[in-house]
């Protein structure tokens, strides 16, 4: 839930750096952190303490953010000598460990009074009623309609924030939020839920604009259900990459927005890409060779000209995929694969591909949280599996989970760049999902909307104002 990350904060905030901490001390080798926390309070008029930080990191954060994985495996202890200071012992220098603190890397301190003794997904204070130390306050909801936030009177960055109110409107549909935003009727679009097809109409339109998102480059990426029958062989899913006319895609869907799809990871994270891996040389569309892969492998067409059947999971609320799920089957039935579509709401999606598992094909679109020790590790590594917004194909190979951990411990970008090469050449072979495209969101908004872009994440409410 969106709007439930403008209650909260983490102790570290991407590029203007600090949030609930004051400026900390770091060991010489890496492995210690000190955070002097600052004196602020929760929304419920409870002190924000050290305990807090100690119990989200140890019980929350670890185990239910899968951006934080890897951060988490590396803690060795927490320790509170007093209220106002935490101290992290890693098991070894972990690259972004910072920015694993932000709110974004799942590092959102939740209240200890409120959580502990509890299964955080089910307490109400998780998301029935909020409690954070965020500028906005929880403060009604209503179910299908909208959640309104009121400004924190007790925030701890005097005289902010400056809205006195912000309402979260629940609209499904694309083109519903779309004319909403033409309408008036709300302010902001965050750029996950603005489709490529409209950035056009948006630029065009008198007292509206399109600014860049505060998300890291990302990627658009087609899991496949690595224990499903016949997705558990690599040769079906490289056949079926072959049959994937992603420049299609590319140009009618996306409107030549980002980039095609080149690669395992977003080779918008210069550094870490590896200039030997390119799907557009390695997996040109061809559909002669799909066909001959498929008949390879012992999958024959039957009389009615079908090898195998696979249902798409997706749900509407991701504007483009419903143009990018029909387009998959009509080109996947060239090489006679049966695509059945189902569509799901938002709020049920989750938990359809990450907890139950019940799909064989889905579409989402993964931010990289600008390391790939952050956000592109939990799309392949076995830690992930079953977390939300982690492991979705359930992939599942020890060596890659052991370059991982050696790409986010190495101390340099250099050494860490050569175990992600080289985990990126292995993926281009097993392709255990199909990247279709790479991103870079853009926010569609009102003119007079200023101050939330300049941060990661959904933007920086705190510092928001609207000029009348």
């Amino acid at each position: 839930m969106h709007a439930v990350r403008r209650a909260g904060a983490g102790l570290n905030r991407f590029k203007d750096r600090t949030a609930l901490a004051e400026p900390w001390e770091i060991a010489e080798d890496g492995t210690k952190y000190t955070f002097s926390l600052k004196d602020a309070k929760w929304h419920d008029g409870k002190p924000f303490t050290s305990a807090d930080v100690k119990y989200t990191l140890e019980n929350v954060s670890g185990k239910f953010a899968p951006v934080f994985a890897s951060a988490a495996n590396r803690i060795v202890s927490i320790d509170t000598p007093d209220d106002k200071t935490a101290v992290i012992a890693l098991s070894e220098p972990f690259g972004p460990f910072l920015m694993s603190l932000a709110c974004p890397q799942g590092g959102a301190i939740m209240p200890e009074h409120l959580f502990a003794g509890t299964d955080p997904m089910t307490n109400p204070a998780s998301n029935e009623a909020p409690v954070g130390t965020g500028p906005f306050k929880f403060a009604e909801w209503k179910r299908g309609d909208y959640i309104r936030l009121e400004a924190n009177k007790d925030y701890w960055q005097e005289g902010k924030p400056y809205l006195d109110e912000v309402f979260a409107k629940a609209i499904p549909q694309a083109a519903s939020r779309l004319q909403a935003l033409k309408a008036g009727e709300v302010d902001f679009i965050p750029g996950y839920y603005v489709s490529a097809s409209d950035y056009g109409l948006v630029r065009n339109t008198p007292g509206l604009k399109m600014e860049n998102s505060g998300f890291a480059p990302g990627a658009k990426m087609l899991f496949l259900n690595n224990t499903s029958t016949p997705l558990d062989r690599k040769e079906v899913r490289q056949a079926l990459m072959y049959a994937t006319d992603r420049d299609f895609l590319y140009k009618a869907v996306w409107f030549e927005t980002g980039g095609v799809g080149k690669a395992p990871f977003t080779t918008k994270l210069g550094w870490a890409a590896n200039p030997d891996v390119d799907y557009r040389e390695m997996y040109p569309y061809d559909v002669d060779k799909a066909n001959a892969m498929l008949d390879a492998v012992g999958l024959p067409r039957g009389a009615d000209g079908t090898r195998f059947d696979l249902t798409f999971v997706y749900t509407p609320s991701f504007g483009d995929v419903t143009q990018v799920a029909p387009a998959i089957k009509n080109m996947w039935k060239k090489i006679g694969v049966d695509v059945t579509l189902e569509a799901v709401e938002g709020s049920t999606f989750g938990d359809r591909i990450y907890s139950q598992k019940k799909y064989d094909l889905t579409i989402v679109g993964y931010t990289s949280y600008g390391d790939p020790a952050l956000g592109i590790g939990r799309v392949f590594i076995s830690t992930a599996i079953g977390r939300p917004y982690g492991n979705a194909s359930q992939y599942s190979n020890p060596e890659i989970d052991a370059l991982f951990e050696k790409g986010a411990a190495a101390t340099s970008l250099e050494e860490r760049a050569t175990f992600y090469r080289e985990i990126q050449a292995r993926m281009a072979d097993e392709l255990p999902m199909l990247t279709l495209q790479e991103y870079q969101h853009e926010d569609a908004a009102s003119e007079s909307l200023h101050g939330v872009w300049g941060g990661q994440g959904y933007g920086r409410w705190g510092e928001a104002w609207l000029q009348q």
